[in-house]
């Protein structure tokens, strides 16, 4: 029947346009998104002093290869949606309403198109509260280790990577047990990932927290 027809590729039409309408505001329409050329700043070709509005305080951001080798493989085994993460941190208050998760995912899919894969692991250690006050990898590895990133063994490199999943809970400091779990767990993310031998984990596994925290000034490059 004609008419049969008619209404099913009217139907066909209507929901392609839904389709392309919802594909189109969730991945391309940023007109309500932040700002994410703002984060270049945290991806610089030198260090450099930079700032967030929803960051607590100024800090240090490096260069992707001044973070080390060893560092770069151990947040790499740590973390693996980089861009969701960041995309949270541009919102100042956490929120679990299904629009607020909607507005990060279309975020962290703009900073995709927006940022190459290293420049976004680049902006996400140098945005990242590792605890104790400390903003980026530079200021978190001066703080507990005295040492510029690196410079990191790789247990120091896994402590601090591992922080960024909890600072508060799996600090250091106050929770040595809890850190020391996490820290192992990301020391055998990086021998599954191939990026260090069996006989690095275990010693490194077997190695102290090894933190010197002290009146160290936690921005200095």
């Amino acid at each position: 029947m004609p008419w049969l027809l008619k209404l099913f590729l009217f139907c066909v039409a209507a929901v392609a346009i839904l389709l392309i309408t919802a594909v189109s505001w969730l991945f391309f329409y940023s007109g309500d998104l932040p700002d994410v050329t703002s984060l270049a700043q945290f991806a610089p070709a030198t260090n450099r002093s930079v700032s967030g509005p929803c960051l607590e305080s100024a800090s240090i951001a490096i260069p992707y290869e001044a973070m080390g080798g060893t560092f770069r493989n151990a947040l790499s085994a740590a973390e693996v949606r980089l861009s969701f993460q960041i995309s949270r941190t541009m919102f100042c208050t956490p929120s679990k309403v299904l629009n607020r998760q909607l507005t990060e995912v279309r975020t962290a899919a703009r900073l995709e198109r927006h940022f190459s894969p290293q420049q976004l692991f680049t902006i996400y250690a140098n945005r990242t509260y590792f605890g104790e006050g400390q903003i980026g990898v530079q200021s978190a590895s001066r703080y507990f280790f005295h040492k510029n990133p690196g410079e990191l063994g790789i247990a120091e490199a896994a402590l601090l990577a591992g922080l960024a999943k909890g600072p508060s809970y799996l600090s250091p400091i106050n929770h040595p047990d809890r850190a020391m779990t996490r820290r192992n767990e990301v020391i055998d993310a990086m021998l599954q990932a191939g990026a260090i031998t069996a006989s690095e984990a275990e010693v490194s596994k077997a190695d102290p927290l090894g933190i010197v925290v002290s009146n160290v000034a936690p921005h200095a490059q």
